[in-house]
């Protein structure tokens, strides 16, 4: 095997590095959700705030995993601006 054949087999399109991403994602709001059981069955205020504090980041994890796989996945689909510009209003005419 040559070193091209090497690198083109560990080269990972977007779409599949998308699918890396959500796999993460999917770990990721697991484990949310297996402390927000905990979170509900804690004895003491101090546990409860305690996992609160461990939720809080894995959320804008999840939040941030789930954007990145949805922009990979979509990376090459052409799309019309969602808001402004001369595209938004095709038969309006530009003030110069």
């Amino acid at each position: 095997m040559t070193l091209y054949d090497e690198k083109k087999r560990s080269t990972l399109t977007l779409y599949q590095l998308s699918l890396e991403y959500e796999q993460t994602a999917d770990v990721l709001r697991r484990r949310i959700a297996e402390l927000e059981r905990a979170s509900k069955e804690a004895g003491g205020e101090d546990r409860r705030l305690q996992l609160e504090g461990r939720i809080r980041p894995l959320r804008a994890m999840y939040r941030d995993v789930r954007a990145v796989a949805r922009h990979l996945g979509h990376y090459y689909e052409k799309h019309t601006p969602r808001q402004g510009g001369d595209a938004a209003q095709p038969g309006r005419k530009r003030r110069i």
